[in-house]
């Protein structure tokens, strides 16, 4: 019975986690929230796989409140930055 309930508290750590990370996802783009600010990157971008092998990239783009809720939003290209930020006046 432990089993089944620590499987059942991993699982549904696991699912949360899986919901928020794509909350403030857009068509093209991939959202992650670090330290309350939300990283952009667009969809399969080796920015994005450098981000999640290596973390915070060297040059970085920021945009502070104008994110969801208020959110500081950063990329690793001000282009992504600005496509992104434009996705969310609509």
């Amino acid at each position: 019975m432990k089993e089944l309930t620590l499987s059942s508290l991993v699982l549904s750590g696991l699912l949360a986690g899986a919901c928020l990370a794509g909350e403030y996802d857009r068509p093209g783009f991939v959202t992650e929230v670090k330290d309350g600010r939300l990283w952009v990157f667009r969809e399969g971008s080796p920015a994005l796989k450098d981000f999640k092998e290596r973390g915070e990239p060297d040059k970085q783009f920021t945009d502070i409140g104008n994110g969801p809720e208020g959110m500081t939003v950063k990329s690793a290209d001000e282009q992504t930055l600005k496509d992104y930020l434009s996705t969310l006046k609509k």
